[in-house]
């Protein structure tokens, strides 16, 4: 087969290709005492949740004061009211960022 591109034959690339395999395996070879010695390392499925879990909190503002002060103002004055359905709603928001798994107590 024959071709050009951007003025280059398929001959001319075979031989540039050939002549950068012969380069690499010269570098290989001398590389290679130090590509023996790997380390690895696995995360777990506990500490992957962990991550999500903590990039979760990093988004929550750690205090709103203002509503602390209006929610202690509400409970003094009596008019502060539950929400069953906000309560339900939250508690399961919460639930969807807990893993699949059973949990072994």
């Amino acid at each position: 087969m024959s071709g050009k591109i951007s003025g280059v034959s398929s001959t001319q690339a075979a031989s540039a290709a050939a002549s950068t395999a012969g380069q690499r395996a010269a570098t290989t070879a001398s590389a290679a005492p130090s590509a023996r010695a790997t380390d690895s390392v696995q995360i777990t499925d506990t500490a992957s949740h962990l991550v999500t879990a903590e990039q979760a909190l990093s988004d929550i503002p750690v205090i709103n004061q203002d509503r602390v002060t209006q929610t202690s103002d509400m409970l003094a004055a009596g008019t502060y009211k539950v929400s069953p359905e906000r309560i339900a709603n939250q508690l399961l928001q919460f639930e969807q960022l807990l893993p699949e798994e059973d949990f072994v107590e």
